[in-house]
């Protein structure tokens, strides 16, 4: 860690001084892990709303591609004070924030993206949750919401459960133990460095939101065929702030983030409504085949790989004495709340 803390000291003189007034000028430095893509959306409206909001005042960087912090020690940077702000995907790093993991589940009952904003935005009131940060000097600002997770790969296309069988399957948390329970060999590699290792032979499926993250990452250049309409389910990724820095800004321009959160909410679903209709016809004129899931089909897959996971994710947590039935339990019922099926 220490060997990139040192190619990013010099961000820690753009902190916010204490006491500082809504009329200074503060520049804050945000990690994203990877290129700009719909993903990134709602950390691109945060900042354009705080310039806009602050008369230039208040200035958010985005660095993107792991400039200023690797994908896997964005918490660590926040821990250290040497950013402001990062993209966390928490499935990279589970031991980290385990309780976190829980939106990580495959099959979780939530009907689409409005319902999951509700259920993230329950998570993070959560207290054990909310500790669970604090111990990394973070606080979630938002989710970053993702579309369903489906498959992309090389090789003879799975057509039946049994054909899953034996597959190296790039899969992280809950998913990635789905996958395993089908039979597969799940392993966790950070999403810029998936194409590479699908070009290289090093497993023979990724699993990705639908169907942006396939695009903003080529994986169709390398590949014969893609699933849809399996909505494995998600990995659970925030917008998190440096707490001690957002505790010192100034309350105007903690009160413009606040007020920016739905409109970041809304770009998310509509940057990914827009790579839907960008992507789909650019998969097909590749000429991968397309495996479309039927309903009977899904729900062979969550009769084997659903309620074992989330069993073993519980009792997992309650070893390490942590509250995992309740912390399920909790997002069930948001997700019921918010018309999850």
């Amino acid at each position: 860690m220490r060997k990139w803390l040192s190619a990013v000291a010099a961000l820690t003189c753009a902190m916010a001084p204490a006491g500082a007034g809504a009329a200074d000028k503060i520049v804050w430095d945000w990690a994203i892990y990877g290129a700009p893509r719909a993903v990134t959306a709602g950390m691109e409206h945060y900042a354009k709303v705080a310039a806009e909001k602050s008369g230039g005042n208040f200035e958010i960087k985005l660095h993107y591609g792991e400039s200023i912090a690797p994908a896997k020690e964005t918490l660590d940077s926040l821990k250290v004070g040497a950013i402001h702000g990062g993209l966390i995907a928490f499935g990279y790093t589970p031991g980290k924030t385990p309780l976190l993991n829980v939106l990580d589940l495959p099959y979780l009952p939530i009907a689409d993206m409005v319902a999951l904003e509700k259920v993230m935005e329950t998570i993070y009131q959560y207290e054990p949750a909310k500790a669970e940060l604090a111990r990394w000097n973070a606080v979630a600002l938002s989710g970053a919401l993702l579309p369903q997770y489906e498959f992309m790969g090389t090789g003879k296309a799975p057509k039946t459960l049994d054909d899953w069988k034996g597959m190296r399957v790039r899969a992280l948390g809950g998913t990635g133990e789905a996958m395993r329970l089908l039979g597969a060999v799940p392993t966790s590699v950070p999403a810029p460095e998936v194409y590479n290792g699908l070009e290289r032979g090093m497993f023979d499926a990724a699993s990705f939101p639908f169907s942006y993250a396939f695009g903003a990452y080529r994986l169709h250049e390398v590949s014969k065929w893609y699933t849809y309409g399996l909505n494995l389910g998600v990995i659970h990724n925030a917008i998190t702030l440096n707490k001690a820095e957002f505790e010192k800004l100034p309350a105007e321009y903690r009160q413009i983030l606040i007020d920016a959160k739905p409109g970041a909410y809304q770009a998310l679903r509509d940057a990914y409504a827009e790579a839907d209709a960008k992507w789909l016809p650019v998969f097909e004129k590749a000429g991968l085949e397309r495996l479309t899931i039927t309903p009977e089909m899904r729900a062979a897959f969550q009769e084997k790989a659903a309620k074992p996971v989330w069993d073993k994710w519980v009792a997992d947590m309650e070893a390490k004495g942590l509250p995992g039935r309740k912390t399920l339990d909790l997002v069930l019922e948001a997700a019921k709340k918010a018309g999850g099926a």
